[in-house]
């Protein structure tokens, strides 16, 4: 009974951990999106201005954490978001 009540709770704790990331995962593409708006770039521009394959700008902007620390550095500059201030207030 007590090994069963132990399972139940690690994947609990699993599934709440994913669901979190999948939030902040969301949240950031969106701002991201929100920001190509604002700044009136669109995808092509994008993928130029981070040099950057738009085949694989579109995959990345797909999966947003899949963006090198660097790379989403530079996304941040480009569209004149606090890259400090985006991972710290979702």
């Amino acid at each position: 009974m007590l090994i069963s009540i132990k399972i139940i709770y690690l994947f609990i704790k699993k599934l709440l951990l994913l669901l979190c990331k999948n939030y902040i995962m969301n949240e950031i593409q969106h701002e991201v999106e929100l920001a190509m708006f604002m700044n009136k770039i669109n995808k092509v521009e994008l993928s130029k201005l981070l040099n950057m394959s738009y085949p694989t700008m579109l995959s990345k902007l797909d999966n947003i954490g899949s963006f090198k620390l660097s790379e989403f550095k530079k996304v941040c500059e480009v569209l004149k978001l606090d890259f400090k201030e985006l991972l710290t207030n979702i």
